[in-house]
């Protein structure tokens, strides 16, 4: 099957944000997104259960990854895969707009999660906060900067 990048099932349309699910599966859950300039898209948190990754589209994304909170930023083309275990938090700190896939692999209930902020529903999923470790150090991050 072949998904266009382009519309998806609407979640949030804000002059800030404006959010779309692409592919819901069990497997694998995709959307796309656009953050206006200065938009907090992400707090610190780990997931247990799925790997979480970020694809910029256009723009460029700041990220603070691993138990050491670094700091990195990634541009169109680039992306981040965060493991289960690895801290990581995301925000756009440029003056432009920022578009970009993010991957949940299994899904780890990210899907009704985000139909669940749409339609005004508080749903458990796999997120938790940053364990007081830190969780696993920036270099198990996979980066393509």
């Amino acid at each position: 099957m072949i998904v266009p990048i382009t519309g998806g099932e609407p979640i949030l349309r804000h002059e800030n944000r404006d959010i779309s699910i692409v592919v819901a599966s069990e497997e694998v859950t995709i959307t796309q997104a656009r953050y206006a300039a200065g938009e907090q898209v992400a707090a610190p948190h780990v997931h247990h259960e799925h790997t979480d990754s970020f694809y910029v589209l256009e723009g460029e994304l700041t990220f603070e990854i691993g138990r050491e909170a670094r700091t990195i930023r990634v541009s169109s083309g680039g992306f981040v895969v965060a493991p289960p275990g690895l801290a990581h938090s995301l925000r756009n700190d440029s003056d432009a707009p920022v578009r970009l896939l993010a991957i949940h692999a299994r899904d780890g209930g990210f899907a009704a999660f985000m139909r669940g902020i749409r339609d005004g529903v508080e749903v458990e999923w796999d997120i938790s906060p940053v364990p007081p470790d830190g969780g696993l150090p920036a270099s198990d991050a996979i980066l393509r900067l």
